[in-house]
């Protein structure tokens, strides 16, 4: 009589677990969203290395008449201040899932949303380093006279569009906020949870046009791409 209770409670127990647990891992979907990242990351790099620099009369070439007017107002800007703090609310975007693994039902399924964050967070970078090589937009400093030529000169000059900052910082924030809403589908804390997602990738993004990295169309393609990405790929692993 115990045993058939104590196995009766076991199996109520395993049936909750399951129920709690709102992904699940698919072999040929991970393969291809694992595969696929890293693939579009490695074919990103090889063209990386057939992609020149541009060259001093290039850039004196340029011409802001081009830009868009609302972009203009981002060759003003070449803050170094700027570029450092969103380099430092960066790495702190990208490690931000690891909040996650303070709630224990998140930790008692640890592999599984490990393996749906890096899905992310590699569908993502794929996404923005290919569309960087195809496009090889002038980053906005390139028509500041007061940026120095030195950094003109480098290849990354040519790497505006869209920004990465902004689309890495966005998928992983809105990531976290979708496997967090999905573990508690009823928390009265959901409006400051998302509200944080939208914040931090935002603030990357206005830090980077101080910066004078990128133009706000860069921006806001990064963060809707981002965004994008860190909600769609956990909903494609929903049970």
């Amino acid at each position: 009589m115990k045993t058939s209770l104590l196995a009766l409670l076991l199996n109520v127990l395993a049936m909750n677990a399951l129920a709690q647990n709102p992904y699940q891992l698919v072999g040929t979907r991970e393969a291809v969203l694992a595969g696929g990242g890293v693939a579009g990351i490695g074919v990103s790099y090889l063209l990386r290395l057939n992609t020149p620099a541009f060259t001093p009369e290039q850039i004196a070439a340029l011409e802001i008449s081009r830009i868009p007017r609302f972009d203009r107002f981002a060759t003003r800007h070449y803050s170094a201040a700027a570029r450092k703090g969103s380099d430092i609310l960066f790495m702190t975007a990208s490690a931000i899932p690891l909040l996650l693994l303070t709630e224990p039902a998140v930790r008692r399924d640890a592999s599984i949303v490990g393996v749906v964050a890096g899905e992310v967070f590699l569908v993502n970078t794929a996404l923005t380093l290919l569309t960087k090589e195809l496009a090889h937009r002038p980053r906005p400093f390139l028509y500041n006279p007061a940026a120095p030529l030195s950094d003109k000169l480098k290849r990354d000059a040519r790497m505006s569009f869209f920004s990465g900052h902004t689309s890495t910082s966005a998928a992983m924030c809105f990531a976290t906020a979708k496997i967090w809403t999905d573990y508690h589908p009823d928390s009265q804390w959901k409006p400051a949870v998302w509200t944080a997602a939208a914040g931090i990738p935002a603030v990357v993004g206005y830090l980077r046009m101080k910066g004078g990295k990128h133009f706000l169309s860069d921006v806001f393609v990064g963060f809707a791409v981002g965004a994008a990405t860190g909600l769609l790929v956990p909903q494609l692993h929903r049970r």
